[in-house]
């Protein structure tokens, strides 16, 4: 009779305890229910918490929290928690991005105060709560990931990765064609139309604004094309050139997906990708140096992969000299590369093995100087003495300051409006643009940098600062408006900021033609294939990608920023210490571009065509590491 009281109590106990986790998970699904529906408000919805779909999210999320609860139960214990921290730390990091991108597109600002970044946090929790279960699931494949065995080939007889190099090359090349010929001779837009002439005038005249080593590129084809009768036949030249430069790498990638995976659909996939995907394919064409540096910088990532992971020994000696000279000569086409890798070499030489770190610190320290180096041989051999344009670093002060401006003109006390005159003239104030600083930075440029920026680190340091404590919101707003469209998922600035559409040629990829050369005309644009031009133009100059579900994420920016740090986590969380290490380096040139003066398609194209690459080695063995 005892025996049966104690198990009656225990059942009572037991089905007490599973009433509470039933309310306790009716009470989350309600909370969740509460986030889904005020960031479909704030989307536009009218409104989704009146709505009679929102009585549909609390069984949806009730449930999907059942299993969730299930799939961790059955995970040992400190490996369940690490699930949940790192589930929700990407739950929650992505309800963040929601709330704030949301609210920034809907109202031109996030909430106020300490009160509206509280109510920011809360709310984010609220929707990380719907979000966990895929975030819990994420973690549970790259679980699978781990434990599964070491990737064997899926065919009979394994493929020679010189092989798969040279074909992969070979068919990239061949999709690149048709591109090629719609837009013959080559997409001249972007800066083209300043470094053209740049190009026409000779050496001397060569600005830093752009990188000297890329418009001694267009001054080579532009020669050529001279020599030839025909500045057309020149840019066609320089199209091949950036077509084969590209191809070339892309099949060193290819072949590197294939070492790692043993997979033929990984290479056949990574030649579609690379060859046939628009952004990819139209990108190659243009004539801004983002081309040639993305190129460059897939291959720095690429040799830095072998030396990581490929070599031992002595063997690594020839890798790090392969790594200074590409490293170098990467640096010459992207002016923030340098520091990019200088943070690199810093971090590498922190984490890595103590009887590599004095090679490693050597190696760093020889990158930067070559990269330095390198850039002061090719200015002194070209003859110019023209300097960099410094204002280009002051993009978000200049955005935060001319934003105070902009919303406070009116109101601003005399002190402060004098302060604020001194950096940014009230005349300018007005041309504020949220997503993108060359606006007003234009009119900075030529009027109170000289005497207020330029050298006067300190004072200006000590000057912004006194206007971000009155005006700390405006401050935040101005940095997450210009760097929007890195991390919004749903943004849309990144293709619209100076409009979009098949007239102007400006949507996700700048297709417009601007190549008058002083006193000798304008390069004409023929092309070969002009129903192919008009499909490819709906889709990067009309932003067509806009109707595709599911697929229109590849087009958007920040789909790849969250795919780098995605992937960065899971290293992190399968503890692939190597792999993180390796990862740092595109991390941090992203870190770089966060400074830029807007977000681009083309900035993110280094990282678009790395991000295979760093998610292969997802599969590397830690056996052998």
């Amino acid at each position: 009779m005892q025996a049966c009281g104690a198990v009656a109590e225990q059942m009572k106990q037991l089905e007490l305890l599973v009433k509470n986790k039933i309310l306790a998970r009716g009470i989350l699904a309600f909370l969740g229910t509460y986030g889904i529906c005020y960031i479909l408000d704030l989307a536009g919805a009218a409104p989704a918490s009146f709505s009679v779909m929102s009585v549909l999210f609390w069984p949806v999320i009730f449930w999907l929290l059942g299993q969730t609860e299930k799939s961790l139960a059955a995970v040992e214990g400190k490996q369940r928690g690490r699930r949940r921290r790192y589930g929700g730390i990407v739950s929650f990091l992505f309800a963040v991005s929601m709330i704030m991108g949301y609210q920034l597109q809907a109202n031109g600002l996030t909430e106020c105060g300490l009160k509206g970044k509280g109510l920011i946090i809360l709310r984010a929790a609220c929707l990380g709560i719907a979000v966990f279960p895929f975030g819990n699931l994420l973690f549970c494949q790259m679980e699978k990931l781990e434990s599964a065995p070491t990737s064997v080939s899926d065919n009979k007889k394994e493929w020679k990765p010189a092989a798969v190099f040279g074909v992969s090359a070979a068919a990239i090349f061949v999709c690149l064609i048709p591109v090629w010929l719609a837009y013959y001779p080559i997409i001249m837009s972007y800066d083209f139309h300043r470094q053209v002439n740049e190009a026409a005038k000779g050496f001397a005249w060569f600005w830093p604004y752009q990188p000297i080593a890329h418009t001694w590129v267009i001054w080579l084809f532009l020669q050529l094309g001279y020599r030839l009768g025909s500045p057309e036949a020149g840019m066609a030249g320089m199209a091949l050139f950036q077509m084969l430069a590209y191809s070339l790498t892309m099949g060193y990638a290819c072949a590197f997906l294939y070492r790692i995976g043993k997979k033929r659909w990984m290479a056949a996939a990574a030649v579609l990708y690379f060859g046939v995907f628009p952004l990819n394919s139209v990108m190659v064409l243009c004539t801004t140096k983002d081309v040639l540096f993305s190129v460059l910088f897939l291959l720095f990532v690429l040799l830095l992969a072998e030396r990581f992971f490929f070599r031992k020994g002595k063997e690594t000696l020839l890798w790090d000299v392969l790594i200074l000279l590409e490293g170098c000569l990467m640096m010459q086409f992207r002016n923030n590369a340098i520091y990019a890798a200088a943070v690199f070499g810093v971090l590498w030489t922190a984490f890595a093995a103590k009887k590599e770190k004095l090679r490693v610190l050597l190696l760093c320290v020889l990158l930067i100087a070559g990269g330095r180096g390198t850039a002061a041989v090719i200015k002194a051999a070209l003859g110019t003495e023209l300097s960099s344009a410094k204002v280009e670093m002051y993009s978000v002060p200049i955005q935060q300051l001319a934003r105070v401006g902009y919303y406070h003109g009116q109101e601003l006390d005399e002190e402060t409006r004098r302060l604020l005159n001194q950096y940014i003239p009230e005349e300018d104030w007005e041309s504020y643009n949220a997503p993108l600083a060359d606006t007003v930075k234009a009119g900075v440029g030529v009027t109170t940098f000289p005497e207020t920026w330029d050298g006067h680190m300190g004072q200006l340091l000590w000057d912004w600062a006194k206007i971000g404590l009155k005006y700390p919101n405006e401050y935040i707003d101005a940095f997450l408006e210009l760097t929007r469209g890195y991390w919004f998922l749903d943004d849309r600035s990144y293709a619209e900021c100076l409009g979009y559409g098949v007239e102007g040629r400006m949507g996700v990829i700048y297709t417009y033609y601007s190549s008058e050369i002083a006193d000798v005309g304008e390069i004409k644009h023929e092309s070969k294939l002009p129903w192919l031009e008009e499909q490819l133009e709906k889709i990067v100059s009309g932003n067509e990608f806009y109707r595709w579900p599911v697929i229109s994420l590849l087009f958007k920016c920040a789909f790849y920023v969250w795919g780098l740090g995605i992937v960065f986590l899971a290293f992190l969380f399968l503890r692939q210490r190597k792999q993180a290490l390796f990862c740092l380096f595109p991390l941090v040139y992203l870190g770089t571009m966060l400074l830029g003066p807007v977000v681009q398609m083309r900035y993110i194209f280094p990282i678009m065509v790395t991000l295979p690459i760093l998610a292969v080695l997802l599969l590397w063995p830690k056996d052998a590491d």
